[in-house]
């Protein structure tokens, strides 16, 4: 049994349903930790599911009593 320990940004960015560009600004303001491979970016998936889990619940404004 294989343990997947990173992705492509492109993989990592299809996994949390956001656009590469949108991934690309969490990683350049660095709240995700990648690592390179010559010039190809490697998301360590145990970060990006803590981010992802990180994310907040609901829409930002959104009013948690309905």
């Amino acid at each position: 049994m294989s343990e997947t320990i990173a992705v492509p940004r492109p993989q990592a960015a299809a996994l949390v349903g956001l656009s590469d560009k949108e991934l690309k600004r969490a990683i350049d303001d660095g709240e995700i930790r990648v690592r390179y491979r010559g010039r190809k970016c490697l998301v360590d998936y145990s970060d990006l599911r803590a981010w992802f889990d990180a994310l907040p619940a609901q829409k930002p404004g959104a009013d948690a009593t309905l």
